[in-house]
């Protein structure tokens, strides 16, 4: 399902050196959060339409989604049209739960055949794109890898000063423990870690919601969590290291296309 993008620059990163940074300060040595997430990697395309051929696309992309059908590919694709932000009527493809190995099973398999079918059925209705590699870090997630997706997800991307991952993820896994200790705290969020194609260190949180309505404040703030979990003062350095660590972050919300996904057995 790739997009070819003329002049499109990968930043290539060495996965085992980026987990070594941001984890081994976290209290997990890196080879545990290896075997942790060994099968958590994720493929991404993010494809926007050139104006207004938003439904020449959707259609390229159906039929796209039905050679994968008729190719009888093992790999879900799930698609989502982000609906707010800098980024809004940019659609996102992937495929997550993967070995990296499986990537190139699946590059032999299906590649060139996916990739010429791209260029006739999505290339001419693309003004822009990107893809990348990330990794589910279940070792930072409340909620477990490879879930249905649900119908929204809010989703949050942190863009982390050099070095500062360590840090980071020590103070996302305490604000994971008192927010798991909190029965009714939604455990529906899981982070995504950037590992290949783009600026880094980048984490994204993904939070799941049923609808608009599911993004109504909860009745106790994070800070109230973290408040009566740890006390005032540590709470506050929590949350004074998540903004010390962080030199970008924005917020976006994505919808889930069905009817633009593949899902084998479908």
């Amino acid at each position: 399902m790739r997009i070819p993008i003329a002049g499109l620059v990968v930043s290539c990163l060495c996965v085992a050196s980026t987990l070594a940074q941001t984890g081994s300060s976290a209290g997990s040595n890196t080879q545990e959060i290896n075997a942790r997430n060994a099968n958590n990697v994720c493929r991404v395309y993010f494809s926007t339409p050139k104006p207004g051929m938003t439904q020449q696309y959707e259609a390229g992309r159906k039929k796209h989604m039905q050679f994968h059908r008729d190719q009888k590919d093992t790999w879900t694709w799930n698609t989502f049209a982000i609906e707010t932000g800098d980024n809004a009527g940019t659609y996102v493809t992937s495929s997550c739960g993967h070995a990296w190995k499986d990537f190139d099973e699946w590059e032999a398999r299906m590649g060139k055949a996916d990739t010429a079918d791209g260029a006739t059925n999505l290339t001419p209705y693309v003004q822009g794109g990107r893809n990348g590699f990330y990794v589910y870090r279940s070792d930072m997630s409340l909620a477990p890898a490879n879930q249905p997706p649900a119908p929204m997800t809010a989703v949050t991307v942190f863009v982390l000063h050099p070095g500062s991952g360590p840090d980071f993820i020590a103070a996302i896994k305490k604000v994971n423990d008192a927010l798991g200790k909190q029965a009714d705290w939604p455990k529906t969020s899981g982070w995504l870690q950037l590992v290949n194609g783009g600026e880094g260190p980048t984490f994204v949180l993904l939070s799941a919601r049923k609808n608009w309505a599911d993004f109504a404040p909860l009745p106790k703030t994070l800070a109230d969590v973290l408040n009566d979990t740890y006390g005032k003062e540590t709470a506050d350095q929590i949350q004074k290291t998540v903004r010390d660590c962080t030199a970008q972050q924005f917020t976006e919300a994505a919808a889930y296309r069905a009817d633009l996904s593949y899902v084998p057995g479908k």
